[in-house]
């Protein structure tokens, strides 16, 4: 009897371990859907689209000021955060309407300033252009993606519509990987990411919601896997900096003491590169304050 009453308790053990390794699974399974928001999806309940979300795409701004559409998206935090917290990955998204090389470079550099330090990847959106650009589309393009270049070591992807990119020629080939809209079938140009619909559904969302599925699974994996931060060795005395994000000044080099704050494209002049107590390298500059040498806050000028 005793032997039976063990078994019994091994069998019953084992079974829940069956099944709790299979809930897991499923539950992992389960995260398949991949969606694109913005202020328009109002109010996310990210605790359930969490339940179903492989990652997220975020839009952080329409346009430049200056353009009569212009607006920065006012569910770009909440979204970023809700995101973040219910443990989606996520990218976002940048809707361009540049017509020059200025334009495009001053809109990638006001895109990544309000971005969330939490994105794993960047994205343009390149669906809309003014008139009178015909024939520099690329050039524009190419001019906006080394700007972003310059300011994060996170992947950079291209976005648009097939026959956007079919009428303007437009080379995504210096991209980290290409996510292509189109409603009707899987697209005819090349893409990583297809987004295949704009009237999906989702969990925690009341509305249409657009989706996207998986072409080039290996590629998109990449997009937001979690980059490892880097940070300034040196910087020669007197040596100008610039701001890419907004900033805090600080007192000691364990950013205490809080004397300021740089906004971004603000430009300061280095003197030595001090360590913190614990180690990390921060920013002495000729003022005697501190600032982060983290590469995803500040460029050489």
């Amino acid at each position: 009897m005793k032997r039976n009453k063990l078994f019994r308790m091994i069998f019953a053990g084992s079974l829940a371990l069956v099944s709790a390794l299979t809930v897991g699974t499923t539950a992992f399974a389960a995260k398949t859907k991949i969606a694109d928001v913005s202020q328009y999806q109002g109010n996310i309940n990210w605790s359930k689209a969490s339940k179903s979300l492989k990652f997220a795409i975020i839009r952080v701004k329409h346009g430049n000021p200056g353009d009569s559409d212009y607006r920065i998206d006012t569910k770009r935090d909440t979204n970023a955060n809700g995101a973040h917290k219910y443990g989606v990955p996520f990218g976002q998204y940048d809707y361009a309407e540049f017509d020059s090389k200025t334009d495009a470079v001053n809109d990638a550099r006001q895109f990544y300033a309000l971005s969330n330090k939490n994105a794993r990847f960047y994205a343009l959106d390149n669906e809309k252009r003014k008139s009178g650009v015909k024939g520099k589309e690329q050039t524009y393009v190419n001019t906006w993606l080394s700007t972003m270049r310059t300011l994060t070591n996170k992947p950079v992807i291209y976005y648009s519509y097939q026959n956007f990119v079919n009428v303007n020629k437009t080379s995504s080939s210096k991209f980290d990987g290409s996510w292509i809209a189109n409603y009707s079938k899987k697209p005819s140009v090349p893409t990583d990411l297809w987004q295949y619909t704009s009237t999906g559904s989702l969990s925690g969302i009341s509305g249409h919601v657009d989706l996207s599925r998986l072409v080039d699974s290996s590629t998109v994996s990449k997009w937001y896997k979690t980059t490892k931060a880097t940070y300034f060795t040196s910087v020669k005395n007197g040596q100008k900096l610039r701001a890419t994000r907004n900033i805090n000044r600080y007192s000691t080099a364990n950013l205490k003491g809080k004397k300021g704050s740089l906004k971004y494209n603000a430009t300061v002049t280095a003197k030595a590169i001090v360590k913190s107590s614990g180690g990390t390298a921060r920013i002495q500059l000729s003022d005697g304050s501190y600032i982060t040498a983290n590469k995803a806050y500040v460029q050489v000028k």
